[in-house]
């Protein structure tokens, strides 16, 4: 009996020692800052560390299934999203309640899976998938969904001004199925025995985290509406098709790779690929906590100060890839090919011109986040729908006749098309939206 209590009060003590430092921060600000980029970049090298581990343990052939099951994963996790997150952040006038935010995701996510599915089972026809590649495919999108429901928390914490709570949960989560999967990989000799392990595991952490945090974050649940969650649906349908053609724009030459390459291959892209996301991920986590604040610059008519903090921004991006790149010449292939346990001295050249394409992949993340900000969202999915048909038409020619460097070259070009969209949709929108300010002012003035 007493040693039952004192296990009982030994878990309640934990509890409130992972709720005291979930919720309890003397600086809010600038701890909200340094969690966001601590939970972002586990977030964003979840995948490396995931293919660190199985490549070493399973071998080259698994890595590459593992590539292209969690690019697929993430396609979808972009339907999940439903691109709402800086939607959700920048309503600082509250016009829609979290019920319509997490209703609207609720849907969303359904469809996730659905059209998951689908797609994964047509594609082990098309492409002879083994069951078990299948299989993986399908459980590596069903561990996203998880995600998809962190964000929608997360933009409510972020926009409740409680970032840091937001990105202790995602590293805390993060690093916890970091943890198992890579201890089921090992005992298991299998990936998708770890998967499935991971997938149950994922959720239960997630779920417990967020009960020790919603309430204590103070943030109202409020009245769901029909109307306004179909209003949402429609008002970010373009930055969901922006989100989703982004992803297949920047993962079209693996998607080539999976139709006209083999398994290996597709693991030494995805190696090479690897430092890509790192130009994102920190353009990203310097980004993310401006979003408040430059929405807000926006919506009193500082147009100026708007304008110079993109431009700022624009700076960091090409002076963190000028970084990456010149790290790479070095560095590079010597540290990847240590860290994969594979030669891939024959890609040098494919790494630095992938690095290039990383920065215009910063460059549109910046823009699109901004054009989102000044409400010209629905401009974003016509800018991407027409890099993708030129993916849809290029890639499998391209790298069929020249193997990954025609994957580098393809990827960081679609890239460079699609910055130069942005680039124009952004000024316009610009001038769009100082139309409707100087309108709306000289209304005002008029009653």
């Amino acid at each position: 009996m007493g040693s039952e209590t004192s296990l009982s009060d030994t878990s309640t003590k934990q509890r409130r020692g992972l709720r005291k430092f979930l919720l309890n921060d003397k600086n809010i600000e600038r701890n909200g800052y340094i969690w966001n980029m601590i939970g972002s970049m586990m977030n964003a090298f979840q995948s490396v560390f995931l293919l660190v581990i199985i490549n070493r343990v399973l071998g080259e052939g698994e890595s590459g299934i593992f590539n292209i099951a969690y690019a697929n994963a993430n396609l979808f996790l972009n339907m999940g999203k439903y691109g709402m997150r800086y939607y959700q952040v920048s309503d600082v006038k509250h016009e829609h309640s979290f019920g319509d935010y997490l209703t609207s995701r609720i849907i969303s996510c359904a469809a996730m899976i659905i059209s998951s599915l689908i797609y994964v089972l047509y594609s082990a026809f098309s492409n002879s998938y083994s069951p078990y590649k299948t299989w993986i495919i399908i459980f590596m999108c069903l561990f996203k969904v998880v995600d998809s429901f962190e964000d929608v928390y997360g933009g409510q914490y972020q926009n409740h001004d409680r970032l840091d709570v937001a990105g202790k949960v995602m590293s805390v989560r993060t690093f916890l199925l970091y943890v198992v999967f890579g201890v089921g990989v090992v005992v298991f000799k299998n990936m998708l025995i770890a998967l499935i392990i991971t997938v149950a595991t994922n959720t239960l952490i997630w779920i417990y985290l967020t009960l020790i945090t919603y309430k204590d974050v103070k943030v109202s649940f409020g009245k769901v509406s029909k109307a306004r969650v179909k209003s949402l649906m429609i008002k970010c349908f373009p930055l969901f098709a922006g989100a989703f053609l982004s992803f297949y724009i920047g993962n079209a030459p693996k998607y080539a790779i999976d139709k006209v390459l083999s398994d290996e291959l597709q693991s030494h892209y995805g190696f090479i690929a690897m430092p890509v996301f790192v130009v994102g991920l920190l353009n990203n986590f310097i980004f993310n906590p401006q979003i408040v604040v430059m929405t807000k610059l926006w919506t009193e008519g500082k147009v100026k100060a708007f304008v110079g903090r993109v431009l700022r921004q624009i700076g960091i991006v090409f002076g963190i890839t000028f970084v990456c790149i010149a790290g790479a010449y070095v560095l590079g292939i010597p540290v990847l090919s240590k860290l994969y346990a594979c030669d891939l001295a024959p890609y040098k050249l494919e790494l630095l011109v992938l690095l290039l394409g990383g920065g215009f992949l910063g460059l549109t993340g910046l823009l699109n986040a901004t054009i989102t900000i000044i409400r010209f969202q629905k401009s974003v999915m016509w800018g991407y729908l027409s890099v993708a048909i030129l993916a849809l038409l290029f890639s499998n020619k391209v790298v069929s006749e020249y193997g990954i460097r025609g994957a580098s070259i393809l990827y960081t070009s679609l890239m460079a098309i699609l910055s130069l969209v942005f680039v124009v949709l952004f000024v316009i929108g610009i001038k769009v939206g100082m139309k409707k300010q100087a309108l709306e002012a000289s209304k005002s003035q008029g009653a």
